[in-house]
Parts: C-alpha cells; sequence; structure tokens
C-alpha cells in the first residue's frame, strides 16, 4: 500500500513536472529552438529527424525528470516493406528500461498501446516483451506510419508501413461526386468540365486513359479536344463528340490491371417551335435527350485471311436510335451470308455488332458504324487489317535498378518483334528489343505475353513499344506511359495512410503526460 502511494506521488510530480515545463517560456538560448530551425513550425515538428534521437550531452546522469540517460531508443526511423497476408513486427528497441519506463504506440495519431495495455479493438496487434509490434494477415488498410514512443525521456521513432499489393478503390470523380462506373450528364452550355482518377496502391499505381476504348495519347487527346494531365482528364470547349465512355487504368505491376469507367452525356437545350413564351402551359425543353454517342469501339481489330472478325460499337441513344447501320466504306452492309448485324445490350450499354465471314483481302478495309436518332448522328470507325494490334503494359515491377516489363499483343500471326521505347522528360527515344518465341502465345488465343527488363535510373520516363508480326509492323503504338523510377524513400514526401495533403499531428506532451498517468493509474488499480 506504502509502495502504491510513493509510486502515485511519483507519478503526480513527473506529469506536474512535465505541465509546468510546457506552461512556462523557455528561455533565450545560443541555438533556435525546433519550431524556428529552418523555418519549420510546430506542427512539421513530427519530420524533422535529425537530432531527435541523439542523447543529451549538455545533462549529467539524470535528466531533469530523473530518468536514467543510460535508458536510450535506439530504433531509428525507417521504412517497412510487407505483403498483403504478411505478418510484420515493427521495432522499438530500447536500451536498459527502467520502472518508470513507459513505451506507447500509435498508428498516425490513433493510441494503439500504453506499456501492455492495449487500446485497439484489432485482434491482429499484439505486443511483444521487447516492445515490438506484430501485426498480423497485413492488409492494404494497414498501410500507414507508426511511431514509437518512449517516456519519460521523450524520445520518438517513425516507421512507416508500405503494403505491396495491387491497386485498389480506383475511382472516377467530378468535382467532389464519385461517378464510378456511372452516367455523367455534362451540359455543353458549361463550355468546360474536369474528371479525376484517383487509385490507392503501393507501388503508387500509374494511371492512364482510354476514350470510346481507344488510348488517349498525346495526338489522338489533341485532336479530340481533350488534354490528358497524369490523372486528371480535361476538356475546355465541350461538344458533341466528346460525349462517350472514358475509362481510367490503373495498374503498378502487382496483379491484374484495374479499371473504372465513367460514361460521360453532353446534353444540349432543344429550342421549341410552338406556344409562345407567356404560354404558361408550354413544356419546357428536356434536358434528357441528346444526339447519339459511340460509348467504345476498337480503332484497328488484327484478322487473318479466311478468319471470322466480329466488330463491336457500344453506343448510348435517348431518344431511341431509329436508324443502326454498318457501312464498308460508302457501302451499306445489310445480313448475307458474308456479313451479319445483331444488336444486344452489354453492360448497362446497347451494342451493335458485325461479323465479318471468311475474310479476305477485299474485306481489310474501313468500316463505319452509325448511330441515328431525333436529333442527330454519331459514328466511329474501325480498320480490319493483318498487322499487330497495339501493344499494351499488363504488368510491370521495379526492382535492383531495373524496370521489368510484360507486354501484351493481339495477332493471329507469329509475332516477329517486339520494340519498347523510352525516353527521359528531355531526351529522344531509345529503342530496345525483346526476344520472343512461340512460348510468348497463350494457349487459346491470338494474344502474346513479351517480357523485357530496363534498367532505369532515378527519375521520370515515358515508355511505349510496338509490334511486327510476319505482315509488317503495327498500325498503332501504344499510349506512351509515364514511370517515375524512385529514389531514396523520404518519409517527409510521404503522407500517412496513403492520403495526399495530410500530416501527421504532433499530440502535445502534456496531453501524452494526461494519457501515460491514466494509462498507469489504471494498471496500479
Amino acid at each position: 500500500m506504502c509502495q502504491d502511494r510513493v509510486m502515485k506521488l511519483l507519478i503526480f510530480g513527473f506529469i506536474a513536472g512535465f505541465l509546468l515545463q510546457e506552461s512556462s517560456p523557455h528561455p533565450a538560448s545560443s541555438s533556435l529552438s525546433k519550431e524556428r530551425r529552418g523555418g519549420t513550425t510546430a506542427e512539421e515538428d513530427d519530420y524533422n529527424y535529425d537530432d531527435e534521437d541523439e542523447p543529451s550531452k549538455e545533462l549529467g546522469t539524470n535528466d531533469v525528470n530523473g530518468a536514467d540517460l543510460n535508458t536510450m531508443l535506439l530504433t531509428k526511423n525507417h521504412t517497412v516493406e510487407t505483403e498483403i497476408n504478411d505478418t510484420v513486427t515493427l521495432p522499438c528497441r530500447v536500451t536498459n528500461p527502467q520502472n518508470n519506463t513507459i513505451v506507447m504506440w500509435f498508428k498516425t495519431t490513433t493510441l494503439l498501446y500504453v506499456r501492455d495495455n492495449k487500446h485497439s479493438k484489432d485482434p491482429r496487434l499484439s505486443l511483444g516483451s521487447d516492445y515490438s509490434l506484430t501485426i498480423q494477415n497485413v492488409n492494404v488498410e494497414d498501410d500507414s506510419i507508426y511511431k514509437c514512443i518512449v517516456y519519460p525521456v521523450n524520445k520518438s521513432a517513425y516507421i512507416t508501413l508500405k503494403v505491396r499489393g495491387p491497386p485498389y478503390n480506383v475511382m472516377i470523380t467530378h468535382g467532389n461526386n464519385d461517378h464510378t462506373n456511372r452516367n455523367l450528364v455534362i451540359q455543353q452550355r458549361d463550355r468546360k468540365f474536369i474528371i479525376h482518377c484517383r487509385a490507392s496502391g503501393f507501388p503508387t499505381p500509374l494511371i492512364s486513359w482510354s476514350f470510346r476504348g481507344k488510348h488517349l495519347d498525346e495526338n489522338h487527346a489533341k485532336q479530340t479536344g481533350i488534354n490528358i494531365r497524369k490523372e486528371f482528364l480535361e476538356i475546355h470547349d465541350v461538344k458533341p463528340h466528346h460525349a462517350g465512355d472514358y475509362e481510367c487504368l490503373a495498374q503498378n505491376g502487382i496483379g491484374e490491371p484495374v479499371s473504372a469507367a465513367v460514361n460521360v452525356q453532353i446534353k444540349s437545350r432543344v429550342v421549341l417551335i410552338g406556344p409562345s413564351e407567356d404560354d404558361s402551359s408550354a413544356s419546357p425543353p428536356d434536358d434528357k435527350e441528346a444526339m447519339p454517342s459511340i460509348a467504345k469501339h476498337i480503332d484497328y481489330l488484327n484478322t487473318a485471311i479466311g478468319d471470322t472478325a466480329e466488330l463491336v460499337c457500344l453506343y448510348h441513344s435517348d431518344p431511341t436510335a431509329i436508324k443502326i447501320q454498318w457501312f464498308r466504306g460508302d457501302e451499306p452492309l445489310h445480313d448475307s451470308a458474308k456479313f451479319t448485324i445483331s444488336r444486344d445490350h452489354h453492360n448497362h450499354h446497347m451494342r451493335t455488332r458485325l461479323t465479318v465471314k471468311d475474310v479476305e483481302q477485299k474485306d481489310l478495309v474501313t468500316y463505319v458504324c452509325k448511330i441515328t436518332n431525333n436529333l442527330g448522328e454519331a459514328m466511329a470507325k474501325t480498320t480490319l487489317g493483318l498487322l499487330p494490334g497495339a501493344a499494351h503494359l499488363a504488368n510491370f515491377s521495379y526492382s535492383d535498378g531495373l524496370l521489368h516489363t510484360i507486354w501484351r499483343v493481339r495477332s493471329v500471326q507469329p509475332l516477329s518483334d517486339l520494340q519498347i521505347l523510352y525516353k527521359g522528360e528531355n531526351t529522344k527515344y531509345t529503342t530496345i528489343d525483346a526476344t520472343i518465341s512461340e512460348q510468348n502465345k497463350e494457349e487459346n488465343g491470338d494474344f502474346w505475353n513479351i517480357k523485357r527488363s530496363i534498367r532505369l535510373p532515378e527519375g521520370e520516363w515515358f515508355i511505349t513499344a510496338r509490334a511486327k508480326n510476319t505482315e509488317g509492323w503495327a498500325y498503332t503504338e501504344t499510349v506512351p506511359l509515364q514511370f517515375q523510377i524512385p529514389g531514396e524513400v523520404s518519409l517527409e514526401n510521404r503522407a500517412p495512410g496513403g492520403s495526399s495533403g495530410a500530416s501527421i499531428r504532433q499530440v502535445s506532451s502534456a496531453s501524452l503526460a494526461v494519457l501515460v498517468l491514466l494509462a498507469v493509474l489504471r494498471r496500479m488499480h
């Protein structure tokens, strides 16, 4: 009982000293305080690590709070990488802990442990006898910054946990609203709209855009009046031809790429000719009606002589389409022994398909699908040919200075070459070749998967590729993808929990002292 009272008095004395130290003005010193050093603020103090873990050289054997200076936190700020479903242990190495030594764990600002008192309901968390924090069955939500604090020496270490996994939470927003896999109605009179694709994951996912099934490279974007800024897509002069499906593809080299889409509908008011403006019985124009729009189609389709080819157009039309037509050049097509035209629904779109049977040389031309309603028409072109399709980046990873890539190409004919072209921000493209054999072809399909590693230093790089089969080089190149090759991992540049613009708010010493007091008193009772 007497020992309990002595312990309580010691703790109250420790807390009181802390609070007084916090509230009293700091004396002038020959060196600047952390709040003013280098122009930083107290709010940024969590990211100033130069001398935080160094023991004081100005004090004697004991500091002002009576803590033994031989008690030290040896763990330094560092980053730990792990995989989904793994078990990871975050260290907090303390030398010569005393009876009054208290270790606390935080996930950003969420308290997890005070000594061995657990403040989290997560059953996957456990504390080791050496103060280490273990997380079992790691998931993407564990990706964060963890903080180990040792009192009363008041030392801390920051451990950034990065969880490697495929992209997730891929979404497309307009303003503050989520339009992922939904319709987005834009009034033409608004003139401008911006959509944003965001994705979580480590490594940071790369974002690329497609419009109506075609990659938005620089040339195609300029031709259609679309401006691409990494994860942002902007249109500054809205036109009816901007209607259609916009697809955002997120990939980081782990697992399959993940995509999200939004169907943009461009609406314009219809001027009605009829009752005068003062006729209250007149019905307002219906903003829901618009010209048809092609949501998705393929620009180029690889085939072979004697094969059957299927061309597809996904479209929207409100009011209902009154004509759905296919043309070979200027020649209208109809159901016959050679051609079959069908209509159905696919993924919330209306769809029309043209099947070309027993492909001949004369069939290797451009085909047009045309949708007409009472307000106008929309058209899309697809070229049928023997050249390979565009090379698409199916997967990539980065390790030991090498960017490992896997490219996917559609070609009925055998592939003979694949060239990968890469360049820096202000340099010309450098070309490297990939080795191809029949082993690269999928067993039950016309797709080829080709691997190639590229040694790239830290910095920003643009990479594209083109394929060659027995008929020649591809009709189109893949859209150049932008890569940011990482250098040293910097904790200062990492936002907690993967969110941008956030920072760890330092918990004041007084608040921590109160938490410590409550936890210890609860322990004593």
